[in-house]
């Protein structure tokens, strides 16, 4: 099975990098976004990162202990404290294990990632279930991205899913950017969850991400249906009506999904698992 550091190519990433730019308004705080930030001076600024001294550079922000140990002049960078932050959720569920469905939705949360840290901006990483499992923050520079992709590779779909639970669970968190990312396969809780992320400044996004097959199911004759959450089971026979009527509750679904985020100025995304992301990613960042 193809692992989430194969499935981000050096192409990819090349052309991630280059849509950075034309989605960092909408990873902004307060007119703020971390790659407007201008390059600072003073010890009371927050530092973050090194580069090669350029003539005309500023001799006080010189490294003169990197320069004793490789015998090369390194600039000490800082940044304006103002940054956006981008927190990613990440639905873990054993329904999210379906064919590619995982996959596409850790290269989703590994290219949100990326876009934030091309932009300077603080990104922080959530992964839930049924509770918040695990998490990953303040990753502000872009050399830490191979970090991002270590922790969501090793990322499992396993057990049931609460939305509202990784909300809560992740406490307070600083002004900027929720993008949860799950097949929202649930009875209740993805109302509350965004009305609490709004509770804690946060602009949300939702991106669904479902199967091939969620998406269009194979017609013809009896199946047996299992939550692979509950274990629950349910025989039927897919015929071409019942798939119509299964595509018209998903397409009923959205269209709830899509309202409630319009009234609460939050924004609804889907994509199936063999779309093209980065297409995707321009359209609901855009």
């Amino acid at each position: 099975m193809e692992t989430l550091r194969e499935a981000l190519t050096k192409e990819y990433l090349k052309r991630l990098e280059e849509m950075a730019i034309r989605l960092k308004h909408r990873l902004s705080t307060d007119g703020y976004s971390g790659a407007r930030r201008s390059m600072a001076k003073g010890s009371s600024l927050e530092f973050s990162d090194y580069r090669e001294y350029a003539a005309g550079d500023d001799l006080r922000r010189v490294d003169w202990n990197g320069f004793a140990r490789f015998g090369k002049l390194y600039l000490k960078l800082f940044l304006e404290e103002k940054q956006a932050s981008v927190h990613v959720f990440l639905d873990c569920s054993r329904s999210m294990e379906q064919d590619g469905k995982f996959l596409a939705a850790k290269k989703l949360a590994a290219s949100f990632a990326y876009v934030g840290l091309c932009g300077g901006d603080q990104v922080h990483l959530f992964a839930f279930g049924d509770t918040l499992r695990a998490q990953k923050r303040n990753l502000a520079q872009k050399g830490r991205f191979l970090e991002t992709v270590d922790f969501l590779d090793k990322l499992e779909a396993v057990g049931g899913t609460a939305p509202l639970s990784a909300a809560m669970g992740c406490g307070p968190l600083r002004r900027g950017i929720a993008v949860m990312i799950s097949d929202f396969m649930t009875d209740s809780g993805i109302e509350d969850t965004v009305k609490l992320l709004q509770q804690k400044k946060q602009e949300v996004l939702l991106v669904q991400v479902l199967s091939k097959e969620e998406e269009e199911p194979k017609v013809g004759g009896a199946v047996r249906l299992v939550d692979a959450e509950t274990g629950e089971t349910r025989d039927l026979e897919l015929n071409e009506a019942m798939a119509a009527a299964y595509k018209k509750a998903l397409m009923k679904q959205r269209a709830a999904l899509r309202e409630f985020c319009s009234r609460r100025d939050a924004v609804f995304a889907h994509v199936r698992e063999d779309e093209d992301l980065l297409r995707v990613l321009y359209e609901m960042m855009r």
